[in-house]
């Protein structure tokens, strides 16, 4: 696998290629932390980096930390993102999750609570972010994308994340009746996150496979009855 300077990882060479002309140099950037003054395309070298424990410092590990849990549960958001969507139903809309930091995990998977998930519409999204760099092809109706946030204790917003994607299926997805559509997008989110809390990213990449139509649904059930 293929990875961009530890913000996304990619099937092949050609794939990473493909994402980095379309969108991807429009929003990967050098932590400012690490950016040279002069160049904040380019890094500092090592002994002008944030020294341990220091503000600066701190800083940078949070967005390591994030991108290395976002990595762990991406396919899983990315197969949540198609069923929320709703595409026969709701074409044009956005999925949304919002996360918080918890009590340190020796699990990476475990190191943020997620504590709501919706569909929202990209405009609304970038009218509460203004600052959000990121180029979007509103003719691209191939391309999907979510956005994480994440907040503190407090309930303050700290990092967002928007991660985007092209799906080869999702002509796919949205042939697909509309009423069994609005089914598997129904209680998406309460499903999201109980698997989050409770199961493994292999185990739930694992449930929304080839079996995961049945299973979203039935993990829904589960809960309920737990």
């Amino acid at each position: 696998m293929k990875r961009c300077s530890s913000a996304l990882t990619y099937c092949s060479k050609e794939c990473q290629t493909a994402s980095w002309k379309l969108s991807h140099k429009f929003s990967c950037k050098i932590h400012p932390s690490i950016a040279s003054p002069d160049d904040p395309d380019k890094p500092v070298s090592k002994a002008g980096q944030p020294k341990k424990f220091t503000e600066e410092w701190m800083e940078l590990q949070v967005d390591k930390e994030l991108s290395r849990w976002l990595q762990l549960w991406r396919s899983c958001f990315q197969a949540w993102t198609t069923i929320a969507l709703d595409l026969p139903n709701h074409p044009k809309d956005r999925y949304t999750t919002r996360r918080s930091t918890r009590q340190p995990e020796d699990d990476p998977a475990k190191q943020y609570e997620v504590i709501d998930a919706s569909v929202v519409k990209i405009s609304d999204v970038f009218a509460a972010n203004p600052d959000i760099e990121v180029n979007i092809d509103p003719t691209d109706f191939t391309r999907f994308r979510f956005v994480v946030i994440l907040q503190n204790y407090k309930g303050e917003p700290k990092r967002l994340r928007l991660v985007q994607w092209n799906d080869p299926n999702s002509d796919t997805w949205r042939s697909i009746g509309k009423e069994e559509s609005a089914q598997l997008a129904a209680g998406w989110s309460e499903v999201l996150v109980y698997s989050l809390e409770n199961y493994s990213p292999a185990k739930v990449e694992q449930m929304l496979g080839k079996r995961g139509r049945k299973i979203v649904n039935s993990g829904l059930s589960d809960q309920s009855n737990s």
